[in-house]
Formats: structure tokens, C-alpha cells, sequence
């Protein structure tokens, strides 16, 4: 016997477990014949009606898809071209989609497809587009984009208008091909009998009718059973077929009778390989067992990395919390500074200083879009100002072999989007292409106007490696990456994706092995707004009258924010009474109820937000509330019955004045 010592007891052992089980088995033998066919016959329908249930769940998936696609305006306004390109971008995104047509079942017309370039057609209906209830078509083996199933949603209510998707029939034989059982022929047919996918002779059949016995199947009207039959190849099989009750496909899984039938030829060989055949369980057990353990291991360093950004998420937000609060006070009090300072040169120093702040003001808002899980807040975002901006933190996120360039288009320039998230997808998009040319290169950041109406492009491109289709094609999946171990997360993309498609726009990538990779950002296009912020200026004169002696409760557990805040509204006019906690103001407020609640939502102990609900109560719901964070939960704010009104830290003198007169007008 060859091998080590080792190995050879491990073999020795195996054999010694193997051989009780292969007396069990020669006794088993006598009682299991009678019981063999039964349970082959009900194993073949479980995995038949397994099969029906993931071919329904496909055919879901794709009626989901269409009735998006049915459903969005341009179909609604009949604005053809807009539907045509609407299309052909979710045929890009479903490969599987060979074409997309939109038919007029009024005049019995076409009105385009997109396996052609857009025209408005007038070409008679494609005989295969006939409306069934289920919107299930028959599987075609001739004609365009061929074979093909037709999947038809109507467009509207009225049904005059509908939309039909040609649909690779090899999606149905991946479903075919993972679930057939290894000794048996797998088809899957339509509600004619025809050949929808096959596990032998796919490509011969595909398209072709199913013997008569299959077909016979089908015209019976049971929905699930037992035949016996002949195949096209010509041997005796029992089959297991069921029918799906929303498309009316079935699915037939045919078993050589031999199989079933004789299974006593098979008795004797068993005692001779029966105790190979447990050192080969035991074997496949082993290799079964490292499989799941690695996959356990990834799962877990999965878990871990998503534990180590939530935590990153957490520290950063706790970090600009803290970070909003000292902002507060450095440039309210800059502010209030510049308000009594005549001297040039000490105003040009405060005017830096106050840019500075707010730069870190700028800083601490992407950290808390890092760390916070919520909707962008879309706004008018211009691109010749954003990109620009960033010069100096791209040319220092790539290599110095690297160079950078711009080219922004004169006519691409407002987009509709969420400034931060936009400035950290370009920040991504440029680290991934840096870190796709080891050796350097070109990376080129470039706005112009889309192709699709109505949008700006904003795209990125390198002279990397590039990426092969099977890399693009699962891009944008969170935690997918081609990077070594500890040198991404792969959650860049789905950034980037995210940020986009939050926007109202998408992303394309465009890459080939050898010639480098384009991500482009397809975003909605907007108008300038009527102000544009322009460079930092001195703050103008606030008019600081006004309070009337109303009475306005400051709760902040950060002394120099509470003292800002309580010294400007006392110069405004209000009678401004300070609580360093929740508890102080709560014994404040049983004393005597003031007109406004000024409180920071971060506080230990009790949240600004569980401050106002409670006083809220006490007061009626007539007392006022403002709440003043860089880190509250909007959420959670729109949810609260004290419906308070909301002020981003940091902030200056005259935002918080403005916002303390509004509350009280309101």
C-alpha cells in the first residue's frame, strides 16, 4: 500500500467505519427495492416542481422589469424616441433581453424595436406578438434574435399600446442545466409542446416540438405526474412532469426505465464497491466539510469588514459631531468678532480665519455623509465649480506618474444631485482608476452634454488595464473587488452607483482588457438657481432687534455653543435662559414654559428630540421647538409628534436668528 503511515491509517479507518455500512446496505437490499422506485419518482417531482418555481420566478423577475419599464412617463406620452432610448438601457442592463419591441394593437402597426436604430416603423405586428392573459408567450426558433420567448405588458390602461421582450431562452437552460439530475433529460416545454431549453441537444431542439408523449402530458390537463414514454434519443423512460399554473410551461425530467425497473442487476456489484462507495461519501463528506468551512471563514471576514465600516461610520459621525459643535462657536464668534472690527488688516485676518472654518465646515459634512445611511439631499450642484474644487485632493490621491485632466463643457455644468456624495464618487472613481495603472497614466475628468435627453455626463476615464465583461458585469455589487486583500472594501462602485441612481440618473461603464476603463455618471440636468453662494464675504449687518423679551430656553451640554447661542439672542432682544442638560431644563420648564425650545439634539442622557416631546406634552403642543445638530436623524425628526424644525450645525448669528423668527411666525 503506498503513502505515508498516515494516510494509510486514515484509509484503514475509513474502511473499517465503510465496512458496517456495507453489511447494512447488503441487508437493506432486500427491503429497499420495493421502496427504490417510489422514492426516485417522488425525488424527480420535487426537483421538477423546484425547477417550475425557479423558471416562474425568472419569468416574475422580467414581467417586473417590463412593467417598470411600461410604466415610466415617455410610454405615458407616447414620446416614442425617449421610450426607444428608455429601452435599449434595460436591455442593456438584462443581457438576456435579445430585443424590445412596442406595438400599436389599434393599427396593427410596430412602432419600433430596438434591434434596429430608431425609426418610427410602420411595418405590420410580428406574427409571434399575440396577447395571451398571462402576457406568456410561445418559444420561437426562427426569425429575428432567434430562438426567443415572447413576454408581453400592456402599456396603459387601455391597452391599445404593448410593450414585448425577446428573451434568450438560455436563461431558462442555466436553470435547466444546475438543477437537471445528473442521470436524467431535463426539458422544459410551452403550452405547445415545443422545446423551451433542453439539458442534452439543446441547440438541435430548442424551438423543435416534444415527442408525443410529452405533449400528451400537457393536453391531459393534470398539472403534475407520472408517464411512461420514449425520448427523441430513442430510449424507454418514466418521466416526472408539472405544470406551472401562471405561464402553463411544464417541466419533464425523463429517467431510463432501467433505472427504476432493475435495479437487482445493479445488488451484487453493490457488495463488491459498496465500501468504495463510503470512502467516497466519506471523501466527498471531507471535501464538503473544508468547502463549508471556507465559505464560513468568508462569511465571516464579509461580516467583519461590514462591522469595521459601521464602526468607521459611527466614529466618523461622533468625530464631525464633536467637530460641529467647536465650528459653532469659531465662526458665530468670528462673525460676531467681524461685526466690531474696523481694521482692515485684522478683518482680512478674521475673513481667513472664518474660511478656513468654513472649509472644515465643508470637511465635516462629507464625514457625516459617510457615516450616515440616509436619503441625498438633491440639490443644484454646478460642475465647474465642484470639479475644480477638488483639484488639489485628486492630484493628491494619484501616483506622480499619474497626470490629471479636465474638460468641462460649457453647456455641462448645473446637475441635480447631492454635492458630497457626488464629490466622493469622482474621489472614488479617481482612486480606482489610479490604482488600475501600477505604472501611471492618463486619467481624465470629463462633463459634457448626454446623449439622453434632459442629462449631463460626467464621466471618468483611464489609460488602465482595463476590465474584462465578467468584472463589468458584477462592477457596482457592495463588496465585490479584484483588488489584493486589504486594499479595498469594493464598496466604491456601489457608491458611486448609489449616488447616481439616488439622482435620478445611472452609471455606464465602458472597459476592455488593454484599453483602459470610462465610468460615466448620467445625471439629471437642472437650471442655476437664483443665488449662487460666491466667495467668502463678511457677514452683513444682522439686524439684531426684534426679540420682544420672548423667552427662548437654550439647552446645550457643549458651554461654548450654549453661550453663542444665549448672547446673540439676548442682543437680539430675547430673554434667553441657559440649561447645560435635559434635566435642568426640564426643572426649568415645570417653573415657567418659555415661547421657544432651542436645544442640541445630541445630549447624554436624553436626546434633544426626547427633551422636545416631553416638554411638547407638558406645554399642550403649543411650545415652539428648534433643534440644532449636525448629526440628528432627520428621520426620526419628520416622524416625532413635537414636530420640530430643524437648524444645521455649525451655523452663524444670522441663521440662528432667522431661524428662531421664522419658528416663532410659524
Amino acid at each position: 500500500m503506498q503513502g505515508t503511515p498516515s494516510q494509510r491509517s486514515f484509509v484503514l479507518i475509513g474502511a473499517a467505519l465503510a465496512l458496517p455500512i456495507v453489511i447494512l446496505v447488503v441487508i437493506q437490499l432486500s427491503f429497499a427495492f420495493g421502496r427504490e422506485r417510489e422514492e426516485v419518482e417522488r425525488r424527480t417531482l420535487t426537483n421538477a416542481q423546484q425547477i417550475v418555481e425557479l423558471v416562474d420566478a425568472r419569468l416574475q423577475s422580467d414581467f417586473a422589469l417590463m412593467e417598470v419599464l411600461a410604466s415610466a412617463d415617455m410610454f405615458d406620452r407616447r414620446q416614442w424616441r425617449a421610450a426607444y432610448d428608455r429601452s435599449r438601457e434595460f436591455a442593456s442592463l438584462n443581457p438576456h433581453w435579445r430585443n424590445v419591441i412596442v406595438s400599436d394593437l389599434e393599427s396593427g402597426r410596430e412602432i419600433f424595436s430596438t434591434r434596429r436604430s430608431f425609426q418610427l416603423s410602420s411595418a405590420p405586428l410580428n406574427p409571434a406578438i399575440t396577447v395571451n392573459s398571462n402576457g406568456v408567450g410561445e418559444v420561437r426558433r426562427d426569425g429575428p434574435n432567434c430562438p426567443c420567448v415572447y413576454l408581453h405588458v400592456p402599456i396603459g390602461g387601455d391597452g391599445s399600446y404593448l410593450l414585448t421582450v425577446a428573451v434568450d431562452p438560455q436563461i431558462f437552460q442555466a436553470v435547466i442545466l444546475r438543477h437537471s439530475p445528473t442521470e436524467a433529460i431535463t426539458a422544459l416545454v410551452d403550452r405547445e409542446g415545443n422545446f423551451i431549453a433542453r439539458s442534452a441537444d439543446y441547440e438541435r431542439r430548442v424551438g423543435t416540438p416534444a415527442t408525443s408523449y410529452v405533449r400528451n402530458a400537457i393536453v391531459s390537463g393534470e398539472t403534475s405526474g407520472i408517464y411512461e414514454g420514449v425520448t427523441s434519443e430513442g430510449f424507454r423512460s418514466s418521466t416526472a412532469y408539472v405544470t406551472s399554473p401562471t405561464s402553463g410551461w411544464s417541466t419533464h425530467i425523463a429517467i431510463a426505465s432501467s433505472l427504476i425497473n432493475t435495479p437487482r442487476t445493479y445488488s451484487y456489484l453493490s457488495v463488491v464497491i459498496g465500501a468504495l462507495l463510503a470512502l467516497a461519501l466519506a471523501a466527498a463528506l471531507i471535501v464538503w466539510a473544508l468547502r463549508d468551512l471556507a465559505e464560513r471563514r468568508q462569511a465571516e471576514a464579509r461580516m467583519a469588514q461590514t462591522q469595521k465600516l459601521e464602526a468607521i461610520g459611527q466614529l466618523t459621525g461622533g468625530v464631525a459631531h464633536d467637530f460641529n459643535n467647536l465650528l459653532t462657536v469659531v465662526i458665530g464668534g468670528l462673525n460676531m468678532l467681524l461685526k466690531r472690527v474696523e481694521d482692515p488688516k485684522q478683518r482680512e485676518i478674521a475673513l481667513h480665519m472664518l474660511d478656513a472654518a468654513q472649509r472644515g465646515d465643508k470637511l465635516t459634512k462629507q464625514l457625516l455623509a459617510f457615516s450616515r445611511g440616509k436619503q441625498m439631499e438633491l440639490a443644484a450642484v454646478d460642475l465647474h465649480e465642484v470639479v475644480p474644487g477638488m483639484e488639489e485632493l485628486l492630484r493628491r490621491s494619484v501616483d506622480a506618474g499619474t497626470t490629471l485632466e479636465f474638460s468641462l463643457h460649457p453647456e455641462a455644468r448645473w446637475v441635480r444631485t447631492d454635492a458630497n456624495q457626488l464629490e466622493l464618487a469622482i474621489l472614488n472613481l479617481v482612486i480606482n482608476a489610479r490604482d488600475a495603472m501600477p505604472e501611471g497614466g492618463r486619467i481624465e475628468i470629463i462633463a459634457q452634454p448626454s446623449e439622453k435627453e434632459g442629462c449631463i455626463d460626467l464621466a471618468v476615464r483611464d489609460t488602465g488595464m482595463g476590465m474584462p465583461k465578467d468584472v463589468v458585469d458584477r462592477a457596482f455589487e457592495p463588496f465585490f473587488t479584484t483588488k489584493p486583500a486589504g486594499k479595498g472594501t469594493g464598496l466604491g462602485l456601489a457608491q458611486v452607483f448609489g449616488a447616481a441612481r439616488q439622482s435620478g440618473g445611472h452609471v455606464e461603464i465602458d472597459s476592455a482588457p488593454g484599453r483602459g476603463s470610462t465610468v460615466r455618471l448620467v445625471l439629471p440636468k437642472t437650471q442655476a438657481p437664483a443665488v449662487k453662494n460666491g466667495e467668502v464675504e463678511a457677514p452683513a449687518r444682522v439686524d439684531l432687534s426684534g426679540g420682544d423679551g420672548k423667552r427662548v430656553l437654550v439647552v446645550d451640554d457643549e458651554p461654548g455653543v450654549r453661550t453663542f447661542m444665549a448672547e446673540t439672542l439676548r442682543e437680539a432682544g430675547y430673554d434667553a435662559v441657559e440649561a447645560e442638560d435635559a434635566g435642568a431644563a426640564l426643572r426649568l420648564l415645570e417653573t415657567r414654559l418659555p415661547d421657544l425650545l432651542l436645544t442640541d439634539y445630541s445630549m447624554p442622557g436624553m436626546t434633544g428630540l426626547e427633551l422636545a416631546e416631553h416638554a411638547k406634552a407638558r406645554s399642550n403642543g403649543a411650545l415652539r421647538v428648534l433643534i440644532v445638530s449636525g448629526y440628528a436623524d432627520a428621520d426620526a425628526l419628520e416622524a416625532s409628534e413635537a414636530r420640530p424644525t430643524l437648524l444645521r450645525k455649525p451655523f452663524d448669528e444670522r441663521a440662528l436668528i432667522e431661524a428662531v423668527r421664522d419658528v416663532l411666525a410659524a
